[in-house]
């Protein structure tokens, strides 16, 4: 556990997290990473109660193929009971963006210090970090890109 204690959930994402559990609708994270590194991550990370009210879990293990491959993206909406088109996805790389437009998702982008420099274009939006964004921001974006595409 030594080098997770360390560290930070990136800023906004526990607020963000929090308000679209608050409005009741579904959360997922699915990730490449093995599901025991992950676990123990994302324990220190957000913590055990965020952890545990997720709806849907996936990781690199559950599914056959790794992102930019779509298929942990279907699987997750496909649990949820959610339609593909209905689901945003949050990424930090263009290989998740990948991922998620080929799952037919829209995705935000909230880039790193090393993803920074990749090519965001098909992101319906992209941020240094989630702190200024809330849950309205995203339903308007959602709805728009429901409108126009």
């Amino acid at each position: 556990m030594g080098q997770y204690n360390k560290v930070k959930p990136r800023p906004g994402v526990l607020q963000l997290m929090d308000e679209v559990k608050d409005a009741g609708i579904k959360l997922a994270v699915c990730s490449k990473a093995t599901k025991s590194s992950v676990i123990m991550c994302l324990g220190n990370l957000i913590g055990l109660e965020r952890f545990n009210g997720l709806d849907c879990f996936l990781a690199g293990d559950d599914v056959k193929l790794k992102k930019p491959d779509p298929t942990i993206y279907i699987t997750a909406s496909e649990k949820l009971g959610v339609e593909s088109k209905n689901c945003l996805v949050v990424e930090d790389s263009v290989i998740g963006l990948l991922a998620a437009k080929g799952a037919g998702m829209s995705c935000i982008i909230t880039y790193t210090s090393s993803t920074a420099s990749q090519d965001f274009k098909d992101a319906i939006a992209t941020y240094p970090d989630l702190s200024n964004v809330r849950l309205e921001d995203l339903k308007l974006l959602l709805q728009k890109t429901l409108v126009t595409g």
